[in-house]
């Protein structure tokens, strides 16, 4: 990993500004997180000149270094939550044994006791997990194009995942939260592990922490009393009602959603948002920049198994406007280049490790179908590539905001005056306004074309 600690240090200021942090090391030329700009954006560059745009101002061989640091948890996890059925090559989930919340119409819940869906309530996917070709399981519900598995392996994976989102981020959320307020809900879309839901509840003791997914591998019991886990398929709503969470955060559902379903999902989050509240979104597109052969062929598989899915990773680059338009405000988006690579200290270390995970699971895929020694030396070779040529992730932050209670029904009224000013406008044409004749309806060109 190297001697030194290479990671995207920053803080946001009252007027929403990014300060950077640096620290002179060795004189060497400033690598890809030794600069920041306030609006941290990308620019097309070199391989041997990949950094962010900089503006600002500070030692020129500096390196930006963590304002504060963060452990890894390397604890094991048990798989107690699936058993194997070799008879039809699915696995049933064992561990469902608690009573799910339940709502009342003020939002009130009327039990205290969930963290998940106990057998019999839930469709059969709920309980089930199918063993895939390449020998991973993975979700059996048929309307989710989610690819990635549901094992141990990938669990472990997103932890690692989780922990360097958190150290390139510097904390699990970038909202103003008030830790103090015992109403303060807040909401863990598809929170795989529940890892980030453990930790949010852990800073906050006196909130409610929900976090719902397809799959069944989040905590069943060890977990604080103030958080909840659900079997939830998004895709088919929440099982919350309207304007309930403050805060709802969703990371890297890139492979999860098609188009059409990322609207949607949107919209069932603007739903269960409180006025005001706010929407965290994180996300990749899934592909190595400054990538060799190697890697631009897992690029390839990558986005050729997410198509045949319906999903288009490219999406996510346009998260921004497709907030505004499903009516989120005030929304902001920050891009980050996350390094691929020892060349990238720590966070590229770490993310060195994510790609491995990914790649594999495409070369060994339904498209790429690789056994684990053809595997093993692809991936010997992209090591050497991302490393000569600093390859990269690009990592998109958005956060939006619900409208107020006010705004929305100001413009709940215009667009009722609207609508009736167009109707008064339509009751008030004549037959023949509203209906031309026949002879305005002929086509000159017809006619030119038949002398």
């Amino acid at each position: 990993m190297g001697s030194t600690v290479s990671t995207l240090s920053a803080r946001k200021s009252s007027a929403g500004s990014i300060d950077a942090h640096y620290l002179s090391v060795n004189g060497k030329k400033p690598s890809l997180f030794q600069r920041s700009k306030s609006s941290l954006q990308f620019r097309k560059r070199s391989k041997s000149s990949l950094t962010l745009s900089d503006s600002s101002s500070g030692p020129k061989g500096g390196q930006v270094v963590p304002n504060r640091q963060f452990s890894i948890d390397s604890s094991d996890h048990s798989d107690l939550s699936l058993n194997s059925d070799d008879s039809n090559n699915v696995r049933h989930s064992t561990g469902m044994n608690n009573k799910p919340l339940q709502y009342n119409r003020d939002g009130s819940a009327n039990s205290n006791t969930t963290t998940s869906i106990p057998n019999g309530s839930l469709p059969d996917w709920a309980h089930q997990s199918r063993i895939c070709k390449d020998g991973r399981t993975r979700h059996t519900v048929e309307s989710a194009p989610y690819m990635l598995p549901n094992d141990l392996t990938e669990s472990d994976r997103l932890d690692a995942q989780h922990y360097l989102v958190r150290f390139i981020l510097k904390g699990n959320y970038n909202v103003k939260l008030d830790p103090e307020d015992p109403n303060l809900r807040i909401l863990d879309v598809a929170t795989g592990t529940g890892v980030w839901a453990l930790e949010m509840a852990h800073e906050f003791p006196k909130a409610e922490i929900h976090g719902v997914d397809i799959s069944s591998i989040f905590p069943a019991d060890i977990k604080p009393s103030n958080c909840h886990f659900q079997l939830c398929n998004i895709l088919d709503g929440l099982p919350f009602p309207d304007n309930y969470f403050d805060f709802i955060y969703q990371r890297l559902l890139v492979y999860a959603l098609s188009p059409d379903q990322r609207r949607k999902v949107n919209a069932e989050l603007l739903r269960v948002l409180k006025p005001e509240g706010h929407l965290q979104l994180v996300e990749s597109d899934g592909i190595v920049y400054n990538a060799g052969p190697e890697m631009e062929k897992v690029n390839q598989l990558s986005l050729e198994t997410s198509l045949l899915h319906g999903v288009d990773p490219r999406e996510v680059q346009s998260m921004k406007s497709g907030l505004k338009h499903a009516g989120y405000t005030a929304v902001n988006s920050f891009n980050i280049a996350l390094p691929v690579g020892d060349w990238g200290g720590k966070a590229g270390a770490l993310s060195s490790e994510n790609m491995h995970g990914l790649a594999t699971i495409w070369l060994k895929g339904e498209v790429g179908k690789l056994d684990q020694a053809a595997c093993s030396a692809i991936l010997e070779k992209i090591d050497k590539e991302i490393e000569e040529l600093q390859s990269y992730y690009k990592i998109w932050l958005v956060v939006g905001q619900k409208p107020s209670l006010a705004a929305t029904q100001q413009k709940e009224a215009k667009k009722a005056a609207s609508l009736a000013g167009a109707n008064a406008s339509k009751s008030s044409q004549s037959p023949e306004q509203c209906y031309p004749s026949p002879e305005m309806t002929t086509a000159p060109t017809l006619a030119s074309n038949n002398q």
